[in-house]
């Protein structure tokens, strides 16, 4: 199984200040094959500017693929924030330059970030806030197409006052097929996101997700760290892999021009 992260962050996303350099160093250091950079583009964002300048992000990251071609592969992505209000403008964006891959992700619902100190979770038990959360990601993945791998489905898990923040699969069966019934019907890659990784539960909930994705006839997984700073949970990519092919997959896809390789 390829040694990858294909989800990772820069100073060209609003909500990291890294240099792209020091992702390039770190992943050659640690024995990687191949990175994506997956910058930010929300077209809608409560207080934070997710723009994304395009020319500058892809002529940095072309030097760094010419200087260590012979070292590792680099490849140029994006993390698109999907807000279906959006959807003609964000497909224009994503056909707008050559990006190698696209994640779609939900991180706002109804103009309210899902994050701490928002009103997103105010009022909500934890089953509440995450219902809300998956039942948003399966109308994205309903409705819309124009991307590669469907991108943190625990994402709500990371945020909200609760004792324990985790998800559980039996508890969001129904929503949770669905979803992963569109995302193998439509040819789509599901991502393990390795952010929570250190605790075991969120191994478990991506196992059942793998597990279940391959029943229903999914065929592509990839692999992010979702990292914004160069240093990362190495051994979190280790057991992603571990728990990837268990789950009956071979191997983690990779993209070109938007193109399974």
């Amino acid at each position: 199984m390829k040694k990858l992260d294909y989800h990772l962050h820069s100073y060209f996303s609003a909500d990291s200040e890294e240099n792209p350099r020091n992702h390039v160093l770190e992943a050659i250091e640690h024995g990687l094959e191949e990175i994506c950079f997956t910058e930010h583009r929300d077209f809608y964002f409560p207080e934070i500017d997710f723009s994304l300048n395009v020319s500058e992000y892809f002529k940095e990251v072309n030097k760094l693929q010419v200087e260590f071609k012979d070292k590792i592969t680099i490849k140029i992505g994006l993390e698109m924030g999907i807000d279906l209000r959006f959807k003609s403008e964000i497909s224009e964006f994503i056909n707008s330059a050559p990006f190698d891959f696209v994640i779609a992700s939900v991180h706002e619902i109804d103009d309210i970030e899902v994050y701490d100190g928002t009103d997103f979770y105010l009022n909500k038990s934890k089953e509440e806030a995450q219902k809300e959360y998956l039942l948003a990601c399966l109308e994205v993945v309903q409705n819309f197409e124009l991307y590669n791998s469907f991108g943190h489905l625990d994402y709500v898990a990371r945020y909200g006052a609760y004792a324990d923040k985790s998800i559980n699969f039996v508890d969001f069966e129904v929503i949770l097929l669905e979803i992963l019934r569109n995302l193998a019907s439509k040819g789509k890659a599901l991502e393990v996101n390795t952010r929570l990784f250190s605790e075991s539960k969120t191994q478990e909930f991506y196992s059942d997700l793998l597990i279940n994705f391959k029943k229903l006839g999914g065929e592509f997984v990839t692999l992010g760290t979702d990292s914004h700073v160069a240093k990362r949970d190495w051994a979190a990519i280790d057991k992603a892999r571990e728990i990837i092919k268990k789950a009956g997959f071979k191997d983690v896809a990779t993209f070109s021009n938007m193109n399974i390789k």
